[in-house]
């Protein structure tokens, strides 16, 4: 008995591969955050017992202590709205709440949850090596989101969709850095030198991964479109 035709050039058993990993990915997506913020009950009142205060006691106050909160308060914010601005960006009958919240996304991380992960990037956990990596990936994050709502604005909606991806990729690092770490844990690897490879890996990775992919399906034919020389 022959197997079912390909739709769109895949087979049914890669698009069913393809739908149990996506929604495996998104499952994984919520169960990290939900266990990123569940540490919060560490932080209100601060414990410098807890993991990610240990030694932090001795500057914990005034502009540190400051963006610290602003921090973790917009975090899972800006990540649940990126997280439906990606779901949402190619149906009509979301439109309206899709600019609402893109508008929203793009002044909650370029006003106060960006800024503030570039104080908290100046005492980062295993110090400068890691703070380097957090800061880079606040200011290209803030880059990213910036382009993308512009091309928005411009009715660019290909490339908006490009500089949206970078910007979802980014804004989900902290999450690859927990499980990064998690692992570390596991393996009885972890050290000051596997946190600072998690601090640059969790974003730096994921976006290469992406642009490799992008020029390769660019090179392959796949894609045709160009826009002052960006690959859609």
């Amino acid at each position: 008995m022959s197997s079912a035709a390909p739709v769109n050039g895949k087979s049914p058993r890669l698009q069913l591969l393809q739908k149990v990993a996506f929604w495996g990915a998104v499952v994984l997506f919520f169960k990290t955050l939900v266990m990123v913020v569940a540490e919060y009950r560490n932080y209100f009142p601060a414990n410098f017992a807890s993991d990610f205060l240990i030694g932090k006691e001795g500057f914990f106050h005034g502009s540190y202590r400051i963006a610290f909160y602003v921090h973790i308060c917009t975090g899972p914010i800006a990540l649940l709205i990126a997280a439906y601005l990606m779901f949402s960006g190619l149906r009509r009958d979301h439109r309206g709440l899709h600019r609402a919240l893109g508008k929203t996304l793009v002044c909650l991380t370029t006003l106060l949850m960006l800024p503030s992960g570039m104080v908290m990037a100046t005492r980062a956990l295993t110090g400068p090596i890691a703070g380097v990596a957090f800061f880079l990936l606040s200011g290209l994050t803030a880059v990213c989101i910036v382009m993308s709502a512009w091309h928005a604005k411009n009715r660019r909606f290909a490339v908006h969709r490009v500089w949206a991806t970078r910007s979802f990729l980014l804004l989900t690092s902290p999450l690859l850095l927990r499980l990064m770490t998690g692992a570390t844990i596991v393996l009885d690897v972890e050290s000051d030198w596997t946190y600072r490879f998690a601090a640059w890996g969790s974003w730096f990775v994921p976006l290469t991964i992406f642009e490799v992919r992008r020029h390769w399906r660019f090179q392959n034919g796949r894609i045709k479109v160009q826009h002052k020389g960006e690959l859609i």
